[in-house]
């Protein structure tokens, strides 16, 4: 599960950029963002530094990934944790998914199942693949979550369907893990899980159409 999860967050990291780019306007988070890019870490973590203290739950991700990896600064896990928590409390999905693998690796914190399932959670439930991938395996497994073959299918089910055409090692270990979840289950139990999947699509569009409407709106 480690390695998956290592390389969706990677993916994930780089989609999230994506949209800030693209709606990029000229200030301190930018021009760190460009330093960043460009392998400059040590002047995007001087410029992330201030906007993280003012509760900026992008600048404090990145803190954070800088610090798990040594990016500007030596390699801190338990600052990484400090400034992941900071962003993920403010519903920040990259950062929640983040703290659930350090939770479950133990790094910077005590190993702990049960929490990595639950920073796993929240971030699922905004729709990132790789929590859902790891969230669906520990249902499987029964680690940090009582063993429900129901629910793996599900949010495994879920990653299958959102993962892009270019994903195709993920959608292929995905898959694989789908089908050995799915060998385990009864008819009864198959249809429980997709219908739970689609229930949780459309529920999930209609968050993000609320919340484009609340934009539109403001």
């Amino acid at each position: 599960m480690r390695p998956y999860a290592n390389l969706l967050r990677a993916i994930m990291t780089m989609c999230m950029l994506a949209p800030i780019a693209g709606d990029a306007v000229a200030g301190p988070h930018e021009d760190a963002l460009a330093a960043w890019r460009r392998g400059d870490y040590t002047t995007a973590y001087r410029l992330w530094g201030p906007i993280a203290d003012q509760g900026a739950p992008d600048a404090q991700f990145y803190l954070g990934f800088m610090n798990e990896y040594g990016q500007g600064v030596p390699r801190n896990s338990v600052e990484a944790i400090k400034w992941y928590r900071k962003a993920a409390d403010q519903h920040h999905a990259v950062a929640q998914f983040s703290l659930g693998i350090m939770y479950a690796n133990g790094e910077g914190v005590p190993n702990s199942d049960s929490e990595a399932a639950q920073w796993y959670r929240l971030a699922a439930d905004q729709g990132l693949a790789g929590a859902q991938f790891n969230l669906g395996i520990m249902y499987t497994e029964g680690k940090g979550v009582p063993q429900d073959h129901v629910l793996a299918h599900m949010w495994l089910d879920l990653v299958v369907s959102e993962l892009p055409p270019s994903g195709k090692e993920q959608r292929n270990t995905t898959v694989d893990a789908l089908h050995r979840v799915a060998s385990k289950m009864s008819l009864a139990q198959l249809a429980e899980a997709r219908q739970l999947a689609f229930e949780w699509m459309i529920e999930r569009r209609h968050r993000v159409q609320q919340k484009n409407l609340a934009v539109i709106l403001r």
